[in-house]
């Protein structure tokens, strides 16, 4: 029983780590902007096979690139692209919530289907840290460390390591620069945020291609440490998972997204480590059910807290 509840503990930990991640950058394109930005999840995809195709395809001096050079070089082309689509795109219909929500659908649905017609559909699959060198990417010696008698991954380690760095970053960034201040206030008054000379659209581009960088740190790890496998399609599911945290945490807010994700995270761990407790239910739905339990979890949050667990800290106006 101990095992298994550290197994949970630590487990839960670094996927939690990953959801937040996913979900802090939806729920801040939303909070400057009001957009649903259903064109996250496919930048998610696509942080994950640029750095396929960095790691792969990219030679230094007829040597591989290593992951210490593919992951910020796909951090940068996907806040790149996400800044891009606000300047390009969305600023010209933001004004108009459904416009850009279906402009969002559209985008995300059109580079699925190029990336299927590109590429196809079979599933692919990236090491970022591993033993042997002849394979190109970060080396270190063995395959991972024990963690309160559960063994981790490097690349697990690195996963919750990363994000929870970029989590640090942000929240610095955000609270104690006036650039970050300037995204916060825009968040909690865009009216208010006006009025003390704030360019609200500067702003609203800034949040994109932060959004954009935490994207492709998620989709670089999820693929990473096996949590998904590597298809055109692979989004979906990040993407309801975002939208799923982002709710129950408050849409608008990341410390509440943070909360949702850690929530989420180890709910669905336990239901997989379920049967390990003992558990007779869990044991006979199976882990392919744990998503039905996030969506109770939503179902229920939302029936005591109907803007979510901090819905009220961001206001857009």
């Amino acid at each position: 029983m101990l095992d298994a509840f550290l197994t949970v503990l630590v487990t839960g930990a670094i996927i939690s780590a990953l959801y937040a991640l996913i979900a802090i950058g939806f729920t801040m394109i939303f909070g400057v902007g009001g957009v649903l930005n259903l064109a996250h999840g496919a930048l998610i995809m696509a942080g994950s096979y640029l750095f396929l195709f960095v790691q792969r395809d990219v030679y230094l001096e007829a040597v591989a690139v290593n992951s210490l050079v593919a992951l910020p070089a796909t951090v940068l082309g996907i806040a790149v692209a996400s800044y891009l689509l606000y300047v390009l795109l969305v600023r010209y219909i933001e004004e108009n919530v459904v416009i850009t929500f279906l402009a969002t659908v559209v985008v995300a649905t059109a580079f699925t289907e190029i990336m299927i017609w590109g590429i196809g559909q079979t599933p692919e699959r990236f090491t970022i840290i591993t033993s042997d060198p002849s394979l190109g990417p970060l080396t270190l010696p063995g395959s991972g460390v024990s963690v309160l008698g559960t063994f981790v991954s490097y690349t697990e380690l690195a996963a919750f390591a990363v994000s929870w760095i970029a989590i640090g970053l942000l929240w610095y960034y955000v609270t104690k620069t006036d650039s970050g201040r300037a995204i916060l206030a825009t968040s909690m008054s865009e009216r208010g945020a006006q009025l003390t000379g704030v360019d609200v659209h500067k702003v609203r581009a800034r949040t994109w291609f932060i959004a954009g960088a935490l994207a492709a740190v998620a989709g670089v790890f999820l693929v990473g440490t096996d949590t998904y496998a590597l298809t055109p399609l692979m989004w979906l599911d990040p993407l309801a998972l975002a939208f799923i945290i982002v709710v129950i945490g408050g849409i608008g807010s990341i410390k509440g997204s943070i909360l949702a994700a850690y929530l989420i995270g180890y709910l669905e761990t336990l239901v997989v480590y379920g049967p390990e407790f003992g558990l007779p239910v869990l044991d006979l739905l199976g882990s392919s059910f744990r998503g039905i339990f996030a969506l109770i979890v939503l179902v229920v949050v939302l029936l005591v807290l109907p803007e979510g667990i901090y819905g009220r800290e961001f206001v857009h106006e």
